[in-house]
């Protein structure tokens, strides 16, 4: 009888301690699989470039240009697949960066680059093509006008 109960008293031991390492198991699964979901999308972001021409559009729509400029040179690093549209968002990042680069080296009195600048500005803007509309809002916000 004595030893009858020390035997279930085991057996409820091994039933939690089996139990506890269940869950163990199982949270270490979980853990597993949303480490590899995420992996998977991490390894998709580095994979996707160069960026979407509508993600371009979207930034030159809500100007948002630093983000528009940043797509650009990610493009460049990974050869970007030019298409039309997309070759007129570039034209918008480089007339962007071009009079940032103008009115900064206005403002420090350097005129012989400013003149550079904004000869890559006059560049850019008949890139630009249909989005050129945008270079009124870039100087507006440059404060270049």
């Amino acid at each position: 009888m004595v030893n009858l109960k020390s035997k279930l008293k085991q057996v409820q031991k091994q039933r939690g301690a089996l139990l506890v390492m269940n869950l163990v198991i199982i949270a270490l699964c979980l853990v597993l699989f949303w480490g590899t979901i995420h992996m998977f999308r991490q390894l998709n972001d580095a994979f996707s470039r160069p960026a979407k021409t509508n993600w371009m559009e979207n930034n030159v729509q809500n100007e948002n240009y630093a983000y528009l400029l940043v797509n650009y040179h990610e493009d460049m690093v990974y050869g970007g697949l030019l298409s039309g549209t997309k070759k007129e968002c570039y034209g918008v990042a480089r007339y962007f960066e071009a009079a940032s680069m103008y009115k900064a080296f206005l403002q420090t009195g350097d005129t012989e680059r400013a003149a550079r600048e904004k000869e890559k500005m006059d560049a850019a803007y008949e890139e630009m093509g249909d989005w050129n509309i945008a270079a009124d809002s870039i100087r507006k916000k440059l404060g270049l006008e």
